[in-house]
């Protein structure tokens, strides 16, 4: 009896994902359904030799690979060594490169991705911040430049920004560049609308509050403020220009920190209304030690009764431990650990 042919090796995808690829298990059954017509490894392997060539590690292959598995597909001559040759051109390294593939996936290997980079990278300044972003918004690297990118950054340049102010809008608001370009022309129109003029120092903070919270949740913040603080409209539109972040902090903490402000500092209104970052700071790990350390320092006569409270909250933790801590240690000793418990939410009152 003549034995039939034997049966053509099927390849096993998972295994060389594995082991090739160095992906987990649960990584590489993921990864396998999108290679599920793969019959051979030699077009991965090629891919495999390209990317170690290009410099990337087996722990970046691997990120590279679980992130887009048709990667293994790719045609190097067409797609890979082109794309990493101008990569390289626009001041990329190699891992750049990698951390780039993994953020974009699929998008990596499109024709138009160059141009992306090419486009993103003055605005940033350097393609780490370019990468940056991008993780906190990958569709800086899939968004259409033509239709919607470039029609918003020359209006948002029209409105006063330059590509730093832009480069930071993207870290605050990630998306807002990549929404449609009627969306971003109804975010500054109500950034606008909260006070703050195109062209100003605190524009781009009140574009990145607009474009990250409806119309309904600013009333409602503006109607907490007025009726804690007793503000007029106009004073609300000082407090927002001069901090217009103070629209995404909760509800509470608006009106919780308005509260002690009031009440236990003693501060007025109007001082609030022109220094309302007050509102945004933690009340249990910044404004009341700080607080309490002022008052003692006051009842010993150590610093100026009408010492500007927002002196005193506003500076960096080492410049306030430099400047009302450390220099009255030995006159009131365990100031440094009473402070740190304070900080810490163990003392309330006093120190």
């Amino acid at each position: 009896m003549v034995a039939g042919p034997a049966p053509a090796s099927t390849f096993a995808v998972e295994d060389y994902l594995i082991a090739s690829c160095h992906l987990t298990p649960p990584q590489a059954l993921k990864a396998s359904k999108s290679l599920a017509h793969l019959k051979s490894a030699s077009n991965a392997d090629a891919v495999l030799a390209f990317l170690a060539d290009l410099g990337l590690s087996p722990k970046e292959v691997a990120a590279v690979v679980a992130s887009n598995p048709r990667v293994l597909c790719a045609r190097i001559d067409r797609s890979l060594a082109p794309i990493s040759t101008e990569l390289r051109a626009l001041g990329l390294s190699p891992s750049q490169i990698a951390r780039l593939a993994q953020i974009a996936g699929r998008y990596f290997l499109c024709r138009s991705f160059v141009s992306k980079v090419r486009f993103w990278l003055p605005l940033f300044g350097s393609p780490e911040r370019l990468l940056q972003a991008s993780d906190w918004n990958y569709w800086l690297l899939s968004s259409d430049l033509e239709k919607v990118v470039e029609p918003n950054v020359a209006f948002l340049r029209k409105c006063g920004l330059s590509a730093v102010d832009i480069a930071k809008l993207l870290v605050a608001a990630p998306r807002l560049v990549t929404m449609p370009p009627e969306y971003v022309q109804d975010a500054v129109r109500r950034a606008t609308q909260l006070g703050v003029a195109p062209g100003s120092q605190m524009f781009r903070h009140a574009l990145s509050t607009a474009g990250c919270i409806g119309q309904e949740k600013v009333d409602s913040k503006v109607a907490v403020l007025k009726e804690t603080l007793g503000w007029s409209q106009e004073e609300v539109s000082l407090a927002i220009s001069k901090a217009p972040r103070i629209l995404v902090a909760s509800e509470e903490r608006l009106r919780r920190n308005a509260e002690f402000l009031l009440n236990e500092v003693g501060l007025p209104p109007q001082y609030i209304a022109r220094r309302s970052v007050l509102l945004m700071y933690s009340l249990e790990r910044r404004i009341v030690p700080r607080h309490l350390v002022l008052m003692v320092l006051k009842e010993k006569g150590l610093v100026e009764q009408d010492r500007c409270f927002f002196n005193v909250v506003a500076p960096t933790e080492e410049k306030f431990l430099e400047k009302f801590v450390a220099p009255y240690e030995e006159s009131i000793p365990g100031l440094a650990d009473a402070y740190e418990s304070a900080c810490m939410g163990k003392v309330t009152r006093g120190l």
